[in-house]
């Protein structure tokens, strides 16, 4: 009986482990331990035999431990990198136009306050700091005066 011949496969996906690839279930074995190939080439007419299907079992389980497994979670590290630097390049992003109003008003040469800043203090307050009620103090004066 003539048998598929899986040595390129073996071959394959034990020297260049990155450049194998698998697309759904190609291989099964069967209850008796026969392996059986699913392929839309003629390579499905051909039965696989006893040794070589026990082969490819063993070659692929090594390739996922020793290949897939670790590809698959340098693809979640970096998953998790990416993430971590567009959430740390979100601390540096202009403010909003509402984060930017809040901060203007907070501000103490706000346009705002000035207009606040630029009336008279009360002459009780004047004459507290040692002033006489016809001088006029400036903005600036004024919150001078209001910090001592």
């Amino acid at each position: 009986m003539a048998y598929l011949d899986l040595t390129p496969m073996l071959q394959a996906m034990r020297a260049r482990p990155s450049e194998f690839e698998m697309y759904g279930p190609f291989l099964q074995l069967d209850r008796r331990g026969n392996a059986h190939v699913h392929a839309r080439c003629d390579c499905a007419r051909l039965e696989v035999s006893r040794e070589q299907g026990e082969e490819m079992m063993a070659a692929l389980s090594a390739w996922k431990i020793v290949y897939w497994e670790p590809h698959l979670a340098q693809i979640e590290a970096e998953k998790r990198a990416a993430k971590i630097n567009r959430q740390f390049a979100s601390h540096f992003r202009p403010p909003s136009a509402w984060r930017r109003f809040l901060a203007l008003v907070r501000r103490n040469d706000s346009p705002l306050s000035l207009i606040i800043e630029d009336r008279p203090i009360e002459t009780s307050r004047r004459e507290a700091q040692g002033l006489k009620s016809s001088e006029k103090t400036s903005g600036t004066e004024q919150l001078e005066l209001l910090r001592r």
